[in-house]
């Protein structure tokens, strides 16, 4: 098919592209041609020399794929089948799917992958923040059709990944975690007073654990050990339309898989939930659906079954909404609520990331570091001094009385 292929290495703005060659036949026109590939490959020179390498030994074995003409919506068809649905659980791979149907194919569909260019995204993205989005829905946006493009380039259709976004070395974006929002007292007791008994159980968990929705509907009574007032944290799950779906119910991360501790609400709740279920099993949702429901799988899901997770999501903003939250507090700010409670209570940082089912220390750190000058304010009374005694350095009596008292 081809000769050895040769290439080269190229550096634009800190990044490094690869450029080689093959000959390829049209499958449509039958005409044959050389076809230029090029590929980004990072910012280290190394690797890229070693991309560089395996891509020049896949032609040499003939596993290139033309795909000459393709529409992004063509293009979009074959990633979420071969690469989405396969590699992603249920719940991401929905996610791809809809934003790939709802804000990527109307703009960019008929257009053929080779044509697309920077411009057009850019111009696609700030028509959907002019339509009011998110810069978190833009930016998610974004990485998809990134990632589309990235298919496209192991296709081999386009060079280079009309998406990338290089930047000059040495710069780097400011990297802007946001907080989530701390209910009050006040707030909580309204929204536990407007909430039906069921989903008042519900949510109690949910402000006393800090768990995530997906692992809150994911709870079976195998992993409840009330005795022992400890919760066995060893699932999540996502949307569903199929119950096959739920077999892959994973944690977010390896450290999801983790004990919590059940506190007194939540330990009521729990009680009262186990006093009213029908079916105690290890393996029955310790939150159930109470009703049948036709999916768009074509499948009648039985009462009995896992919550759906957008379903629960509507629930939590109707209630909201009856005791007056404001709009911007979600779902999520129950499991921001938990820890944040844990932190002003003094726990140690590492059980607290334990508990909150953090990959690493860092993240919660980053999350909930403007909660720790208060905890560093009575360490500084608490702590003793190493170089002696309070008295031997002239500290005033009213340090000493603030000593005394913490």
């Amino acid at each position: 098919m081809s000769e050895v292929p040769t290439g080269c290495i190229r550096e634009r703005n800190g990044r490094f592209y690869l450029r080689t060659r093959v000959y390829v036949v049209d499958p449509k026109t039958g005409e044959s041609r050389w076809k230029q590939i090029e590929r980004a490959a990072g910012t280290n020179r190394r690797k890229a020399q070693i991309m560089l390498r395996n891509l020049q030994t896949s032609l040499d074995q003939n596993r290139f794929v033309p795909a000459a003409g393709l529409t992004v919506s063509e293009l979009g068809a074959r990633w979420l089948a071969e690469h989405v649905n396969p590699n992603l659980k249920p719940g991401a791979a929905a996610s791809y799917r809809t934003t790939f149907h709802l804000h990527v194919a109307p703009v960019l569909g008929p257009t053929k992958v080779e044509d697309c260019t920077p411009q057009m995204i850019r111009t696609l993205l700030g028509r959907k923040r002019a339509a009011g989005m998110s810069e978190e829905g833009v930016g998610k946006v974004r990485r998809q059709i990134h990632a589309l493009f990235a298919y496209a380039q192991d296709l081999g259709v386009v060079a280079v990944n009309p998406a990338d976004v290089p930047r000059a070395r040495g710069r780097r974006t400011p990297h802007r975690r946001a907080r989530g929002t701390e209910l009050t007292p006040v707030q909580i007791e309204r929204f536990l007073a407007a909430c039906s008994p069921r989903w008042r159980r519900f949510f109690t968990v949910a402000l006393d654990t800090g768990l995530r929705r997906g692992e809150l509907i994911g709870l079976q009574w195998g992993d409840v050990d009330l005795l022992q007032r400890i919760l066995h944290v060893r699932r999540s799950i996502g949307p569903y339309d199929d119950p096959e779906d739920l077999l892959d119910a994973s944690t977010k991360t390896d450290a999801g898989k983790r004990l919590v501790p059940i506190l007194d609400g939540a330990l009521q709740a729990l009680e009262e939930q186990y006093a009213q279920a029908a079916d105690t099993g290890e393996a029955t949702p310790v939150f159930p659906t109470v009703e049948k429901k036709p999916s768009r799988a074509g499948v009648t899901l039985p009462p009995g079954r896992p919550l759906c997770p957008r379903m629960v999501s509507r629930v939590f903003r109707r209630y909201a909404d009856r005791a007056g939250l404001p709009a911007s507090i979600r779902l999520h700010d129950l499991r921001h609520t938990a820890i944040t409670n844990a932190i002003g209570q003094g726990e140690d940082i590492l059980l607290i990331s334990a508990f909150a089912g953090h990959a690493k220390t860092s993240t919660t750190l980053d999350i909930y570091a403007h909660l720790m000058p208060d905890r560093v304010k009575r360490a500084a009374f608490r702590m003793r001094s190493v170089s002696g005694g309070a008295t031997s350095h002239g500290l005033t009596p009213i340090a000493d009385e603030h000593a005394q008292a913490a």
